[in-house]
């Protein structure tokens, strides 16, 4: 007997490899399978060259036109805006918390709708769309005006940066994703820089033409720019793999993306055969939903100070054309750090401490901004608000994606739920936080975003374990042979859509 139990324990171990191999292995598709590795290495680097090529620029034109479309109402102010529209101070905030109060009802429908439809079209046209309600404020006569349009403004920005995130999502890898997003939301960065040139480009030129104030052109001509883009990019932009009928993604490109994206996440197609509201549920009904709402608020509360950011240089005391030049610099500095800190945080395969860290900078940043006499040093204190507190952004997106991959519905709720509360519900109070009579400390909105900085690092490290944790369980869980992973499940269940490969969260 005792000889036989050796060979018995034997025989379970591999058993065991044989399930632990299996959970690895997720078979190519047909028109797949007879190419060699070589090849498929080929195909593939070829899909991501493509998607670099066209997906990646495309989206990030478009976030450009998103954010200087959205916040170039900050350079108007400096400029003229209020006087000529006889506005207050609270009447200006109200305005910014507008677009806000539009922003937020239409992210959740639109990326539930956005998995039934062409995403190509439907992102270009809302693009187009706020292009036409953006040029309409440079025609607004008072305050009621400018406050209807930049409620619509909000209905109509809204749909685009979470159906875009959700876009990417379904083409890129999670190890590929970061640096991407980096590279997206690097337009953000870079059209609040080059917002400032362009505005003080059209201010010190078009004053008066026509008998228009500056401010009014700048509306005019950065609108009339965003509908001509959005009309032009829309056959660079794919569809869903294996739906999209463009000519730079033949057919084996678009298996070879759905594959990849299947053998990452627990090989579950990412197609949903359940309803809009299904998926919803489940984004609810998953606590990790909410530790990234609290992450994300608090990320975007540190931010606060980019709607005031021209104001804010300009207690700097230079004039308004040296004052627009001067809001470049601190976003170029914070662009290259993103990109920086996104690829090594892609090449380590890390999250939590790549967010933690650079949010320490921003709270510096903060308290100098708030302490230091000499103009120099507040200067400076500008640049460590912008990268600290921006460069965690695609991090936390591209990690919110690939915490919740599927069901397909599932990520793209929790997504708009994510950017609802975080760029539109967190700007409810934060557009209240830098009062003119503040100036130039604005000690109120500087404590605030001290606190959301140190918010901002403990969730990312309280996420970073809760990951590790699930990790560990679904470790065991494979040793014994069981293909658990409940948390990643694509549909009801005997519908189909199960975990067969094994999954490991990124943290």
């Amino acid at each position: 007997m005792a000889a036989i139990a050796p060979a018995k324990d034997e025989l379970e171990a591999l058993e065991i490899e044989k399930v632990n191999i299996s959970l690895i292995e997720l078979p190519l598709p047909a028109e797949l399978a007879q190419l060699s590795s070589d090849e498929l290495v080929f195909i593939e680097k070829k899909l991501v060259r493509k998607l670099d090529t066209f997906l990646l620029p495309t989206c990030a034109i478009l976030f450009l036109l998103n954010i200087l479309d959205r916040n170039n109402i900050a350079n108007a102010k400096i400029s003229g805006l209020t006087k000529t529209l006889n506005m207050t101070n609270t009447e200006y905030n109200t305005c910014l918390l507008m677009f806000y109060v539009g922003y937020i009802m239409t992210q959740l429908p639109s990326n539930m709708l956005i998995t039934r439809i062409r995403p190509s079209l439907y992102i270009c046209l809302t693009t187009a769309a706020w292009g036409i309600v953006s040029m309409c404020q440079g025609f607004t006569k008072n305050f009621a005006g400018l406050l209807i349009n930049r409620l619509v403004l909000g209905l109509v920005e809204g749909p685009f940066l979470p159906g875009v995130m959700f876009l990417m999502s379904c083409w890129y890898k999670r190890s590929e994703l970061p640096p991407r997003i980096a590279l997206l939301y690097g337009a953000n960065m870079l059209a609040t820089a080059f917002g400032g040139l362009i505005a003080a480009g059209i201010i010190s030129r078009m004053e008066g033409k026509l008998g228009r104030p500056a401010w009014e052109w700048l509306f005019i001509i950065e609108g009339s720019i965003t509908i001509a883009v959005a009309i032009i990019v829309i056959p660079m932009l794919p569809d869903y793999p294996g739906q999209s009928k463009i000519r730079w993604l033949p057919q084996e490109l678009q298996l070879m993306a759905e594959w990849r994206i299947r053998k990452e996440n627990a090989g579950i197609v990412d197609e949903d055969k359940e309803t809009m509201w299904w998926g919803l549920k489940q984004a609810l009904i998953d606590p990790k939903l909410y530790m990234f709402v609290v992450l994300q608020m608090s990320l975007l509360t540190a931010q606060s100070f980019n709607n005031f950011f021209p104001s804010i240089v300009g207690t700097l005391g230079y004039n308004t054309t040296i004052t627009l030049l001067l809001t470049a610099p601190p976003y170029f500095f914070a662009f290259i750090c993103s990109i920086s800190i996104s690829f090594h945080a892609a090449h380590q395969k890390e999250r939590g401490y790549h967010i933690a860290i650079p949010m320490m900078f921003a709270l510096i940043g903060n308290l100098l901004a708030m302490f230091l006499p000499s103009t120099g040093g507040r200067y400076f204190s500008m640049f460590l608000m912008t990268a600290g507190s921006y460069s965690p952004y695609n991090l936390c997106i591209s990690w919110l994606s690939s915490s919740l991959p599927r069901p397909k519905v599932k990520r793209a709720s929790a997504l708009a739920i994510i950017n609802l509360m975080g760029a539109g519900v967190a700007h409810f109070y934060t557009v209240y936080m830098f009062p003119d009579s503040q100036k130039p400390r604005y000690y109120a909105g500087g404590g605030v975003m001290c606190g959301a900085c140190l918010v901002c690092a403990a969730m990312a490290m309280a996420i970073k374990w809760h990951l590790k944790k699930e990790n560990q369980k679904f470790e065991l869980a494979e040793m014994s042979g069981e293909i658990r992973q409940d948390g990643i499940k694509g549909s009801k269940a005997g519908h189909g859509g199960e975990a067969v490969v094994s999954f490991r969260y990124v943290h």
